[in-house]
């Protein structure tokens, strides 16, 4: 995939992954070809293996531009709210209902479970300010929930409001969407008193 900044480049760049989008909003992902996204987007076959290896980095690079977006929005912050990290997520899926949607009825879910885990390690390698070897086992985790959640609200009929799934995601990620009880025969954490 192209990586520099020639402004003719740039802008081949954005004419294809609109033209893929388009078409994949006529016909199946499987049938375009990239003859069908050079023709659409009036580019020679040499622009596009000039800028993209693939029709799958193209997509690749739909969902990358999203959250580069985002994330060159707090670059210049020293630290980021738990708030605002799930605000940049929830505005992602947002502004890409349509790509996303198609690449979920064309079933390219592993695309989009990979960006999120490329997206989730990029935001932790810049803000978590704790590294240790647990790191890799957090950031599977999260990226793993936010694939699924994003499944999820796809899937279902009538989904919630993008406020109120920010709200879920905001609720959860902070510890105070489930709440347990301890049980009488748990073992009393380190440093903490027991119970009375």
């Amino acid at each position: 995939m192209y990586q520099g900044n020639n402004p003719t480049a740039l802008q081949s760049q954005r004419w294809i992954a609109e033209s893929l989008i388009a078409l994949m909003q006529e016909k199946p992902y499987s049938q375009i070809t990239i003859q069908n996204i050079c023709k659409r987007a009036d580019l020679s076959r040499q622009t596009f293996y000039n800028t993209f290896s693939s029709r799958e980095e193209v997509l690749r690079f739909c969902l990358r531009e999203q959250y580069m977006q985002q994330f060159q929005r707090f670059d210049t912050k020293p630290m980021i709210s738990l708030r605002e990290t799930v605000e940049a997520f929830t505005s992602v899926l947002d502004g890409n209902r349509v790509l996303l949607q198609s690449m979920l009825d064309n079933h390219l879910e592993s695309i989009i479970t990979d960006e999120i885990a490329k997206c989730v390690s990029l935001f932790a390698n810049r803000f978590v300010s704790h590294r240790d070897d647990s790191l890799p086992y957090s950031e599977a985790l999260l990226s793993g929930a936010l694939a699924h959640l994003l499944l999820c609200w796809f899937q279902q009929p009538q989904p919630i409001s993008i406020q109120a799934l920010t709200e879920l995601l905001s609720a959860f990620l902070s510890g105070q969407l489930y709440i347990f009880e301890p049980d009488q025969d748990d073992p009393v954490p380190p440093g903490s008193s027991p119970q009375r």
